[in-house]
């Protein structure tokens, strides 16, 4: 009985230009919110979005056929 399981976790980190502390307040939730939900969009699974006032970190899991640098290139362009 040959099988493959694939279970690919991407723990995902971007900054602020220069890291200037910009996500403060309510802003900081609704951007976590936004990129999750973007995330979703893009049809792979987050697993945690969170940060400080200069960063943001992510856990995505993704499906083997997703590229990674396709998901990167559209959650940074949509946030």
């Amino acid at each position: 009985m040959p099988s493959t399981h694939t279970c690919l976790l991407y723990h995902l980190i971007f900054a602020t230009k220069g890291r200037t502390p910009l996500i403060t307040g309510d802003f900081g939730e609704d951007l976590h919110e936004y990129l999750g939900g973007t995330v979703r969009g893009l049809k792979a699974v987050p697993l945690g979005v969170g940060g400080v006032a200069d960063h943001v970190h992510l856990l995505v899991s993704l499906n083997a056929t997703h590229c990674l640098a396709d998901l990167m290139r559209e959650l940074k362009k949509n946030s």
